[in-house]
């Protein structure tokens, strides 16, 4: 089996019917389908019996779990120690890939041997508009993840090696990258566009200061004689951030989240 799509999952029975639509109508068919679900009290049980058949028919592997767990890293790496493909995608309920033809597409590229990460570009939707937000894109912030993880896909044994911490409550998937930078795992870029993602209301973006806060961390800054410095001015630069989103008129957040995002205003 080539692809493994993991969706986690807790009280979503909303946003994961349009994941599941999405891995469902793939033309792409090795693969298989995990949802890792907390122990939801929604209908997310009775949406995910109704779909097993379906994709039986389709002819696609579909297994899901429904138990409490430690939050969203742990049932990622729980969904990582289940997957029997050999690489990992990480699909977060209510996003969905660009159309039905993009894992087809994606693993029809020439995929290097000693590639342990592979990625693509994302639609990224935001209340101000979408656009497809390419590697460059992403660089100039996060050049060790040029990518939003829905639009990756990493070696299912470097998953189940490397695992994302735990103590992370936002960036663990950053570290993640880090670590396997660190570790001279290969990435290599795909040019193809591969999840819609909506990233006006996710966890990096209604939470700037900590997000900072956990890559110092990440970056072996808190390990530096400089440390206190760069909290100071980790807090001056975005402290601030959280309380403007919060309570400054919404045209006025959505413009200033448009300046910082390039690849819309160039194409609005």
């Amino acid at each position: 089996m080539k692809v493994t799509i993991i969706t986690v999952c807790f009280n979503a029975a909303t946003d994961l019917q349009k994941t599941l639509d999405s891995v469902l109508n793939q033309q792409y068919t090795d693969l298989e389908y995990l949802v890792v679900d907390g122990g939801s009290r929604d209908n997310t049980l009775d949406l995910l019996k109704h779909y097993k058949p379906l994709f039986d028919k389709a002819g696609k592997v579909f297994r899901y779990v429904s138990e409490k767990d430690k939050g969203t890293y742990d049932a990622m790496n729980k969904g990582a120690r289940m997957a029997q493909g050999e690489w990992i995608n990480y699909m977060n309920a209510g996003d969905t890939f660009y159309d039905a033809t993009t894992l087809q597409e994606f693993f029809s590229q020439n995929i290097n041997q000693e590639s342990g990460v592979i990625y693509g570009d994302t639609l990224q939707i935001f209340d101000f508009g979408s656009d497809i937000a390419k590697a460059s894109d992403y660089q100039k912030d996060n050049p060790v993840m040029p990518f939003c993880h829905q639009s990756c896909f990493v070696k299912a044994d470097l998953m189940r090696e490397f695992q994302f911490d735990l103590s992370y409550r936002i960036v663990a998937d950053h570290d993640l990258f880090f670590r396997l930078h660190e570790a001279n795992v290969g990435f290599q870029y795909i040019p193809v566009v591969v999840a819609r993602y909506n990233g006006q209301y996710g966890l990096s973006a209604t939470n700037p200061l900590m997000l900072r806060l956990e890559g110092l961390r990440i970056h072996h800054i808190a390990e530096k004689w400089y440390y206190p410095f760069a909290l100071v001015w980790t807090y001056l630069r975005y402290g601030w951030v959280q309380a403007f989103k919060n309570h400054m008129p919404r045209r006025l957040t959505d413009a200033w989240m448009k300046r910082k995002r390039k690849f819309i205003n160039e194409n609005a």
